[in-house]
């Protein structure tokens, strides 16, 4: 299976729909060998932390905890892990432009 660290790399590397499509299909490729959908988010999250800026940490943990909440009540965890990688993408997008122009 794919390595989060690779994923969590990728969401920091670049934050663009391009990129957002190519972390889809790892979610995808994980999801599709039977790794469980929270188990996908939270080891994300942990990857991601190690990297973040701790002015950004708490944010990311509470979008976190919102994503896995909706994953455990929907049907399909794709959505859910997406819309998540999609966020974090958009957030640190936004305090990256905000801190380094």
């Amino acid at each position: 299976p794919v390595p989060l660290q690779e994923i969590a790399n990728d969401m920091l590397q670049e934050q663009s729909p391009k990129r957002l499509y190519q972390v889809r299909g790892k979610l995808y490729e994980l999801l599709g060998n039977c790794v469980p959908a929270e188990l996908i988010l939270r080891s994300l999250l942990v990857e991601l932390l190690r990297k973040l800026d701790d002015e950004l940490k708490v944010e990311v943990v509470q979008h976190a905890a919102f994503y896995e909440h909706r994953l455990q009540e929907g049907q399909k965890p794709i959505f859910h892990l997406e819309a998540f990688v999609a966020k974090f993408m958009a957030l640190y997008k936004q305090w990256m432009q905000s801190n380094f122009g």
